[in-house]
């Protein structure tokens, strides 16, 4: 007995120490077993010894007249006893005193390791609904497998049995990037449920051994931590085991929950996707590194999809994980769209011909499908009714609303999508873009900085506060915030094309340039740098060198706003008016209709260097018709923010002649900022430029330009900028 309670406390005095010196759990296993062989033995040498006054002697050797064992077992009792009360201590000091009470020292020392972790209660405190009644969140489950890498394998079974969660209309299932937070958490059932908003918490642990899978799992209610049902599954190791698993808990947890399940519901958590063992494997390494949302983990997530097809070229979820990577590689990885398009298409055609109800699919084909946008929504509006809890569903939804000047509406999406997930970084984010449209940049902000909270080293969020600061002519804050999401993830050209422009706004033409020579070795198309490349060219007055730049980063994207102007203006400059015009005709048929155009928020911006082109040829009519029609879109928009009319409503009514209207109105972008992302090729405003009080706003403009300059460069040599990587 006193083996067995000193054993205990010698357990947890080394989870604790071992916790502290940051050792791996192999040492307390090790621990474990060294104390489990000797048991035997301790028993043997009770047995056959006895301590004496004399020392320890053998049984057999001892008069039995003079045996001391009585007052020898009272002593054990005694230390049995203490060594007890230690033990219980030991366990009330672990679970009953909070993380907060820990000692000074101890806080330091991790804390000079990395930064604190997040509080996710402050984090989820903003609650976008009460928690619905058939909700649940599902804890990442413990890998009590003898082997760590192993952990892959129980973190994919959590996923999958949350995918199939996800198809149950009638449930609400946290995302996993939510639950996971809580991985190896202290904190009570009823505080993460608070926390995630739900009214139960499935929680449970896998045991893989040889070709042996034990599953066990139980269902919490958060209020009163009553166990509504509990199971475990001890079966064979083959995939349509897994899935049986999978789908049986899912249909327990809905039986538990009184969830209504409909046939079709059914079947799609009945389906097993795969029989393949290892395209199983590559899928789930796939996931976790698809989420993980740098150009390097993108690019691994690439590998194990396309494995896992290859293993199981009927893996239908597979082939839409692929082409989500490639739609994430556009804005990570600088994957041209195009490109995209054309590897994503044939993937998601051949997932719905093998599984044509799979919800994720029409999600991902509403992203390049018709250009049509009507045909875009349906495709998401029925992606989410076949997958009513996939997150992705209604986030890519809202982005969706929301670049097509739906703002309101994009919200509720991303509410839901919140709602669902509410300690993801990357929704926090995507609600901030859509604040900024609607000019609600106090909010926009603090949903960019919630996503920090939520993981500070989210590089995303840092490339969208630069863009914030920018956009109200901050440009030295986007530079220190820029060169922090480059750190963070310097495999993305997209950060170095933004340090870039940032630098060549402020006229720092060294730092512009070497920025511009990083872009080519990272990215595999070449259009950010031929982008980067004409943007500069213009700006510094060579129209020629701009549009044969502009001419390669057109063929990669279409209708990019600032190449195709270039393009124009170089056209313009040679004679070629006509080339221009019918270039914007072809890429903006919207545009082109003489007596009916469509301007809208979505190309406002070309109708403004459209009707500057028909101006220069002498079709006035058109060019007022569009400079009108892009007039009345102004005003629904701020005057600031990625969709903000700032500069642009100064060019319409320079170009109508009002020169009083279009000063007041640079006037007021000068004050609020918006004034310095105007650069010299804007010929739009060339009827004000021999006004006085157009040179007296400039002269402010590059006097604030100036000293942003200064502030940054000095930044820059103190070393207090984040450091620029290879």
């Amino acid at each position: 007995m006193l083996y067995v309670v000193a054993s205990w406390v010698i357990l947890q005095v080394a989870d604790v120490l071992f916790d502290a010196m940051e050792l791996p759990p192999t040492w307390t296993r090790l621990i474990l077993a060294i104390l489990i062989l000797g048991f035997p033995l301790a028993l043997i040498f009770s047995w056959v010894y006895e301590m004496t006054p004399e020392g320890i002697k053998r049984e057999k050797d001892i008069d039995r007249g003079q045996s001391i064992t009585p007052q020898t077992g009272r002593k054990i009792s005694i230390l049995t006893v203490v060594l007890l009360v230690v033990a219980i201590a030991i366990v009330a000091i672990d679970r009953l005193i909070p993380e907060s009470a820990m000692p000074v020292a101890t806080k330091a020392v991790e804390t000079s390791q990395s930064p604190p972790a997040p509080d996710p209660a402050q984090l989820a405190a903003e609650k976008f609904a009460p928690p619905p009644d058939r909700s649940v969140a599902v804890l990442p489950f413990a890998n009590r497998s003898a082997r760590e890498e192993d952990a892959y394998f129980v973190d994919g079974i959590h996923d999958d049995i949350l995918t199939q969660l996800a198809r149950i209309g009638s449930l609400t299932v946290i995302s996993r990037t939510s639950v996971e937070k809580f991985r190896d958490s202290s904190q009570s059932i009823r505080e993460i449920g608070d926390i995630l908003g739900v009214k139960t918490v499935l929680e449970g642990g896998v045991q893989r051994a040889g070709d042996r899978v034990r599953i066990n799992v139980q269902l919490i209610d958060v209020v009163t931590d009553a166990h509504l049902w509990a199971e475990t599954y001890d079966r064979e190791l083959t995939t349509s085991n897994i899935f049986a698993i999978q789908s049986e808990i899912s249909q327990s947890i809905a039986e538990s929950l009184k969830a209504t399940l409909s046939p079709e519901e059914k079947a799609q958590i009945e389906t097993a996707q795969t029989g393949n063992m290892a395209a199983l494997e590559a899928y789930f390494l796939g996931r976790q590194a698809m989420a993980r949302r740098t150009s390097a983990s993108l690019a691994e997530a690439e590998r194990q999809f396309k494995k896992a097809i290859e293993l199981d070229p009927g893996y239908a979820l597979a082939y839409v994980a692929l082409a989500d990577t490639y739609a994430l590689q556009t804005g990570y990885s600088g994957l041209p769209q195009s490109e995209y398009e054309s590897l994503a298409g044939p993937l998601v055609e051949k997932a719905l011909a093998i599984n044509d109800r799979l919800g994720e699919a029409y999600i991902s084909l509403a992203g390049f499908s018709d250009p049509d946008e009507a045909a875009k929504e349906a495709h998401y509006r029925k992606g989410i009714s076949l997958a009513p809890g996939y997150v992705s569903g209604y986030h890519w939804y809202g982005t969706f609303l929301g670049r097509t000047g739906r703002p309101e509406e994009a919200l509720v999406q991303l509410e839901e999508a919140a709602r669902l997930d509410p300690l993801s970084a990357i929704v926090r984010v995507s609600m901030g873009g859509v604040n900024e449209r609607l000019g609600r940049f106090e909010q926009a902000r603090d949903d960019y900085l919630a996503a920090l909270r939520i993981d500070p080293d989210f590089a995303v969020a840092h490339s969208e506060l630069a863009l914030l600061a920018a956009t109200t002519s901050h440009v030295d804050e986007a530079i220190i915030q820029i060169r922090k999401a480059l750190a963070l993830d310097p495999g993305n050209p997209s950060y170095r094309n933004r340090l870039a422009a940032f630098w060549e706004v402020l006229g720092a033409i060294p730092q512009a340039d070497r920025a511009l020579a990083s872009i080519k070795p990272v990215e595999p198309s070449g259009w950010l740098s031929a982008w980067t490349s004409a943007f500069f060219a213009a700006n510094r007055g060579d129209l020629s060198a701009a549009g044969a730049y502009a001419q390669i980063a057109v063929e990669s994207v279409p209708d990019d706003e600032i190449t195709l102007l270039i393009l124009g203006l170089r056209d313009l400059d040679a004679g070629h008016p006509e080339i221009a015009v019918a270039r914007y005709e072809d890429t903006f048929p919207a545009l082109a209709d003489n007596q009916n155009p469509l301007v809208d928020v979505t190309n406002y911006g070309h109708a403004i260097h459209f009707a500057y082109l028909l101006q220069a040829t002498g079709e006035i009519d058109r060019a007022n018709l569009l400079l009108e029609r892009a007039l009345a879109v102004t005003e629904t928009l701020p005057t600031q923010g990625s969709d903000g009319y700032g500069l642009r409503k100064v060019a319409i009514y320079a170009m109508q002649g009002q020169k009083e209207r279009a000063l007041a109105a640079l006037r007021q972008a000068a004050n609020q900022g918006g004034a310095l992302l105007m650069f010299v090729f804007h010929r739009e405003f060339a009827s004000l430029q021999e006004e006085p009080e157009y040179q007296a706003i400039i002269a402010e403009i590059d006097a604030r330009r100036a000293a942003q300059r200064k502030r940054v460069l000095e930044m820059e040599a103190n070393g207090e900028l984040a450091p620029l990587p290879d």
